[in-house]
């Protein structure tokens, strides 16, 4: 077993549990923890809990379909509507929260019913030292953090990620679209759209943090060094993208 000979405390934390179901979002950390689990616990008692939502990239929705069916897990995905809350669609400071809260309580009751008691997530270490409104929704509703019990960080899941035959574990971390736009600045279907419209072309090839934000008519996007090339190769693309839907576009590297 890889996972029993390359992190045995994680390896213990999911034997713990005779069946476990495993938030995936398309990210690195949550894969990582997916395969780990049927590693530990085989495919046939590990279950992959992903929620569709207008916040997440379809590219990411893709990328857990495909890996459940490469690994011949078990895959239940719930479609959701974060901005039917209020409190959600005003993008306050607590949107985070709201939003973690409204998906772990729609996908706790889905797990119930599937006899699922156990649901975990690829939260870690480094996660600990950033402010993330939504860890106190997973608290709140009692979500695993096996990572954390394991004492592991963002680089032990990506080396376990390789020894796990992990096609890409160092992909860049990405986070929901909503993030892109302004703290109290109400999101709409057709924000989230556009945001996903800019970095569709872009996002299989980014090997770095990559975001395009959008405030008013201006959408600004942010790349790292490594990714001057890509974004070079798509200007033109993304420039007519943004003037077909009636903005602005300018470019940030940040080394």
């Amino acid at each position: 077993m890889i996972t029993e000979r390359a992190y045995p405390a994680l390896a213990k934390e999911l034997r713990s549990h005779k069946r476990i179901g495993v938030l995936v979002s398309g990210g690195c950390d949550s894969e990582v923890l997916l395969r780990a689990a049927a590693d530990v616990l085989g495919r046939s008692n590990t279950i992959a809990f992903n929620a569709v939502t207008p916040f997440i990239a379809k590219y990411y929705t893709d990328i857990v379909t495909a890996t459940t069916k490469e690994l011949n897990i078990r895959l239940i995905q719930q479609e959701l509507n974060p901005m039917q809350t209020d409190d959600i669609k005003a993008n306050t400071c607590q949107r985070c929260y709201h939003c973690k809260k409204a998906i772990y309580s729609t996908i706790i009751e889905t797990a119930t019913r599937n006899s699922i008691t156990i649901l975990a997530d690829g939260t870690n270490l480094d996660d600990t030292h950033e402010h993330r409104p939504g860890m106190k929704a997973a608290e709140e509703l009692h979500i695993s953090h096996p990572f954390i019990t394991a004492n592991m960080t963002k680089a032990d899941i990506r080396q376990l990620g390789k020894l796990l035959n992990m096609p890409d574990p160092d992909r860049p971390s990405d986070s929901c679209l909503a993030t892109r736009i302004p703290e109290n600045t109400p999101i709409t279907a057709d924000s989230l759209l556009l945001i996903e419209k800019i970095e569709q072309p872009l996002r299989p090839d980014a090997k770095g943090r990559l975001r395009a934000r959008l405030s008013g008519t201006q959408i600004t996007v942010e790349f790292q060094t490594v990714d001057k090339m890509l974004i070079n190769a798509h200007e033109k693309e993304l420039r007519t993208t943004a003037k077909t839907n009636k903005h602005s576009i300018q470019f940030h590297e940040n080394t």
